[in-house]
Formats: structure tokens, C-alpha cells, sequence
């Protein structure tokens, strides 16, 4: 129904890197499974992150994204002051 109101809108989501859409580590095959799901049921562009950066869970994400057929869009978290100089 989403889809057909807005057919050449690409849908989007976040993706906790290993964690998927959680806040635990899951096995790879979840991930990949998830990822694949996801995007049979519409989703098109996969924002992966890690809270602590850490590329090796950021990677998984990104492999079960591509794997599935999404668009990657890998992120660097960051979380400052922006207003202190320093």
C-alpha cells in the first residue's frame, strides 16, 4: 500500500550493524536472514552503524545488505560538543 503511494520513493532504514535492528549481538544467519527479509518486503537503502565504530560488526551488516541486494550506506557514529571550540 506504501509502495504504490509513493512507487519512486526508496524506503530506508537503520541498521545496528551485528546488533540488526536491536540492542544484541545476534548470530550472522539472523542477520542475513533479516536483511533478506527486509528487503523482499520493500526496503531499499540500509543505513549500517555501530555505536562504538567497530568495523568488523559494521561489516557483517553491510555483507548480509549487499548479499540481500540493498543499497549500503555505511555511517561513522560521532557525538560531540559542536559548539565547544575545543
Amino acid at each position: 500500500a506504501l509502495r504504490e503511494a509513493v512507487p519512486d520513493i526508496p524506503f530506508q532504514m537503520l541498521l545496528r550493524g551485528a546488533n540488526a535492528v536491536g540492542y544484541t549481538s545476534y548470530s550472522d544467519n539472523v542477520v542475513y536472514e533479516f536483511c533478506k527479509l527486509a528487503k523482499e518486503n520493500g526496503m531499499d537503502v540500509f543505513r549500517v552503524f555501530d555505536s562504538l565504530n567497530y568495523l568488523e560488526n559494521m561489516r557483517l551488516g553491510i555483507d548480509a545488505v549487499g548479499e540481500a541486494g540493498g543499497i549500503v550506506e555505511a555511517a561513522v557514529c560521532y557525538t560531540g560538543d559542536g559548539s565547544d571550540p575545543q
